[in-house]
């Protein structure tokens, strides 16, 4: 997430240079996990990004909270194409958004990915 949330803000950096430099940070080794997941959603980003303006149409796209942006994209990037089922998905992106994001971010981030996964169905 924070690889991503990176990018977000600065648009630069491939995706493995941003998660080996979250790893190297937090002196975990490279994740590969995450390696995949930020380079699909690094990947589609474009296209994500129009998904997104559509699914979160209540709050201007420009204004969102980056680290929203950043879960967001990322939880619609593991359910389209991860095998990861949509519950868990949104289940943890909610909790990590309780965690970093602001007061009604876990409300916005679980509305939102419900609603994406309920349409790809």
């Amino acid at each position: 997430m924070q690889s991503l949330f990176i990018f977000i803000e600065r648009q630069k950096g491939s995706p493995k240079e941003l998660v080996q430099y979250v790893c190297e940070n937090d002196e975990k080794p490279l994740d590969a996990f995450a390696l995949l997941l930020v380079e699909a959603a690094m990947e589609n980003l474009p296209k994500l990004n129009v998904v997104l303006r559509a699914y979160a149409n209540q709050t201007k796209y420009e204004k969102m909270a980056p680290i929203n942006k950043a879960l967001l994209l990322l939880g619609m990037t593991e359910i389209k194409y991860f095998a990861t089922p949509p519950v868990v998905v949104i289940n943890e992106y909610v909790e990590i958004a309780k965690v970093l994001g602001e007061e009604t971010s876990a409300g916005f981030v679980n509305g939102v990915l419900d609603a994406f996964q309920r349409n790809l169905s």
